[in-house]
C-alpha cells in the first residue's frame, strides 16, 4: 500500500497527531490485506515515519507546475519478526 500524503497544520504539530494518522492508514492498510507499506514522504516527515520504523529507500524529485521540483523521500516499513513496539503502529 502506498500513502500518497497527510500533513498537519503547523498549529497543530507535535501533538501526536501525525503519528495518529499514520496507525490508522497503516490498520487501514492491513485490513485491506496489504503487508508492505510505502510513504513518499516530504523531508520534514522524514523524521516521524524513521522514529516510526520506515526507513528510507530512495530520493526523488517530484516537479511541481510553477517548474519547481519538490523533494522526496521514498520511505519503506522495516519488515520484522514481530511487530515493532512502537506508538506508531496500530497492533
Amino acid at each position: 500500500a502506498m500513502i500518497r500524503a497527510f500533513f498537519v497544520h503547523p498549529d497543530w504539530a507535535r501533538r501526536g497527531i501525525g503519528r495518529q494518522l499514520l496507525a490508522l492508514s497503516e490498520r487501514g492498510a492491513r485490513a485491506a490485506g496489504f503487508s508492505q507499506l510505502e510513504i513518499a514522504a516530504t523531508l520534514p516527515g522524514v523524521p516521524l515515519y524513521e522514529a516510526c520504523g520506515y526507513k528510507v529507500v530512495e530520493r526523488a524529485e517530484v516537479p511541481l507546475p510553477n517548474g519547481e521540483r519538490l523533494p522526496i523521500a521514498r520511505m519503506r516499513e522495516a519488515r520484522h519478526e514481530s511487530p515493532p513496539v512502537t506508538p506508531c503502529h496500530a497492533g
